[in-house]
């Protein structure tokens, strides 16, 4: 390994096979957020010695590595106190190996307590009631800090407690009646504004991590003992310590008393796992970042779900109220003749329905993605297809593509190919011509159906694997939920490489309007939940993915206008309309760059950066915390911008592309 100061490293047990599941999620969770991780065996990692502290910092995941001798502690407690940052996660080293070389907790607590800045793994104690599950709280801002965007968190009720408005939620303590072994202990202060470091915003809301129809959800966390005296990040009010940064020596430590690598590798909610690494990189690191978005336009999804022919007349109608002049949107229809049972004819019957086959073409045109929306009959496919009965409800896949293809594109369109958003081996002078003749084609041949959502977010593993098969490249996904686009780690697995997933952002444990509707959610919480969605976007330089059905928004087209209104207004280098399918080819093209960061003695890095295509629309963002000067270079095909809190720096549409920055503590540049 050459010295890299913005590469993370991922500490693996010698022997460890890297494309496990448990390690590429870290890896792609890294990419996907725009830093750069490199899995790291124990012996790797120990003979760096103090060479390793030329790195980024130092990542201790849990799930794959449980049990760690003592000499590999001692370097990563050596590495920690000379100044390394470290990020060590729930049940890493969690066992020693006894005289028999089985493992066996340590006693009396967990041999890397002292990082943590709590004891944990207190098994000798405790035995069975080591581990409890339990709500996860913390500020309203400092779940927005760790990506949680609004609407994945709630607030925080105690058990048992009367409901807490909004507006009194922040005076409330977590302080739910434990255990009586947890009383007993000195655990991490709970109540949210005496959190040591943590001192709430004004206004701020102590909320708990929530899902989509599910609620306050929960998760498995050690008990912790003793008091924290670092930054606490989130809580448990039955575990103690959850989250919290903890200086140790000239390094610090960021511990997560969450099974981060089992949730999303085996329980399909990755935004934990994505949301502690994101706070890592960036908030303890500054590290420099390839934004997650388009020319670095932050933005958001959204899906229109066209279920049955009840939608026609909703649709009509929001498109006279220009509805659809906004966007670009992903639309999604389930073309069958029937909708909830064969035979109903209740169905869009697209096949022969001209009225609908001009709504979809007239879309296409306007820029929007068009896609299936499932199997044939919504609510039939979605009811009741599942993993044994593939035979069965495959052919209602296949008609629903084949309706939507003969629908929007021409029957040549299959033949043109140039579906890459850079096709491969253009001569750099001619890349903007390639780009611009993809465009032509997809306007005059109709855009090819590379999009789909599943009726009531049913996506059986076959199905998956069909749809990869025809060259969908973006799905509506129902785990992961908000998260930006993200691969499917599901089951243990990662499934189908060729496709991006798009999981859905709730509010609260709702997501449409008719589902705001029946269950009365105020039209204003509603109104403001979009907004606030729109803000965290641009703050956070990412996206999101929201949904809705043509029905129940023309019941209330005031709050969708409201919502295009307000994005209008950021302006269109602020905040962007994406649909899925251009996502899903941005991130394709984003995963191929390959990038590097060398520092010089005198504090200077210098970067590089390269893609087989085009390095078109990628851009680099150096926090101004870290970075202390304008970044430069000789490359013409590089420009640099001032972002407020960061540097962007841009490539052009090249295959190679060079600068340098300054950063604190070295020379300035000449």
């Amino acid at each position: 390994m050459v010295a890299d100061p913005g590469l993370l490293m991922l500490l693996v047990p010698d022997g460890q096979k890297l494309t496990s599941p448990e390690v590429t999620a870290w890896v792609d969770a890294a990419s996907e957020d725009g830093v750069r991780l490199q899995p790291l065996t124990d012996s790797q990692f120990m003979a760096l010695g103090p060479e390793a502290l030329k790195y980024g910092g130092l990542v201790l995941p849990d799930l794959l590595h449980p049990i760690a001798t003592d000499a590999l502690l001692k370097a990563v407690r050596d590495y920690t106190t000379a100044g390394g940052n470290t990020l060590l996660v729930h049940d890493f080293g969690i066992f020693a190996l006894d005289g028999n070389q089985k493992p066996t907790y340590a006693i009396p607590r967990a041999k890397l307590s002292d990082l943590a800045g709590v004891d944990y793994g207190l098994y000798d104690a405790l035995r069975e009631k080591s581990t409890v599950v339990g709500p996860v709280t913390a500020m309203r801002s400092t779940l927005r800090a760790l990506q949680v965007p609004p609407g994945k968190s709630i607030p925080y009720v105690a058990k048992d407690a009367p409901p807490v408005s909004p507006a009194t939620a922040s005076a409330a303590s977590s302080a739910e009646a434990p255990s009586t072994y947890l009383a007993e202990s000195t655990p991490t202060e709970l109540a949210a504004g005496s959190l040591p470091g943590g001192a709430a915003m004004p206004g701020d809301v102590l909320d708990a991590y929530s899902g989509y129809l599910l609620g306050q959800l929960k998760y498995s966390s050690f008990v912790t003992r003793g008091a924290f005296n670092g930054k606490t990040l989130a809580t448990s009010p039955r575990a103690g310590l959850v989250a919290g940064l903890n200086k140790v020596g000239r390094g610090q430590v960021l511990f997560v008393n969450l099974p981060l690598t089992y949730l999303k590798v085996v329980r399909t909610d990755g935004l934990p796992l994505h949301g502690f690494l994101h706070y890592f990189a960036h908030n303890v690191l500054q590290l420099a970042q390839l934004s997650p978005v388009p020319n670095a336009v932050p933005g958001l999804t959204l899906d229109w779900h066209l279920d049955s022919f009840t939608a026609q007349q909703p649709t009509l109608t929001l498109e006279k109220l220009g509805i659809f002049d906004h966007g670009p949107f992903s639309i999604d229809m389930t073309t069958g003749p029937d909708a909830v049972t064969d035979g109903d004819g209740k169905g869009w019957n697209l096949d022969n329905n001209p009225v609908a086959q001009d709504i979809l073409r007239r879309f296409a045109k306007k820029g929007h993605a068009i896609g299936s929306h499932g199997g044939w009959n919504h609510d039939y496919y979605g009811l009741n297809a599942n993993e044994s009965n593939r035979a069965t409800f495959l052919p209602y896949l296949e008609q629903n593509v084949a309706s939507i293809k003969r629908a929007v594109s021409h029957p040549l369109r299959p033949y043109l190919g140039l579906t890459s958003s850079t096709p491969h081996g253009v001569p750099d002078a001619f890349l903007p011509m390639a780009q611009k003749v993809k465009a032509l084609i997809d306007w005059a041949f109709g855009p090819p159906m590379r999009q789909y959502s599943p009726p009531v977010g049913n996506n059986p593993t076959w199905a998956m694997d069909w749809l990869e098969q025809q060259g969908v490249v973006a799905v509506y996904f129902g785990g992961h939920t908000g998260l930006g686009p993200t691969r499917q780690y599901r089951d243990g697995q990662l499934r189908n490489p060729n496709l991006w997933v798009f999981p859905v952002t709730p509010a609260g444990q709702y997501a449409t309007f008719e589902e705001f509707q029946v269950n009365q959610v105020p039209k204003q919480e509603v109104i403001n939940w979009y907004r606030d969605s729109v803000d965290f976007a641009v703050r956070h330089n990412t996206t999101r993915m929201i949904y809705m059905h043509p029905n129940g928004a023309n019941v209330w087209p005031d709050v969708l206008q409201d919502l295009l209104a307000y994005a209008k207004a950021k302006g269109s280098e602020q905040f962007r309309w994406y649909t899925m399918t251009r996502l899903a080819d941005f991130m394709t093209s984003r995963q191929a760059v390959a990038w590097t960061e060398k520092r010089d003695a005198a504090g200077v890095s210098q970067f590089t950066a390269s893609h087989p295509d085009s390095l078109h629309e990628m851009v680099w963002l150096l926090p101004k915390t870290r970075y202390a000067g304008r970044p430069e270079s000789t490359d013409a095909n590089v420009t640099v911008s001032d972002r407020d809190t960061h540097w962007a720096v841009k490539a052009g549409n090249t295959r190679r592309a060079s600068f340098m920055a300054p950063t604190f503590g070295g020379a300035s540049l000449p």
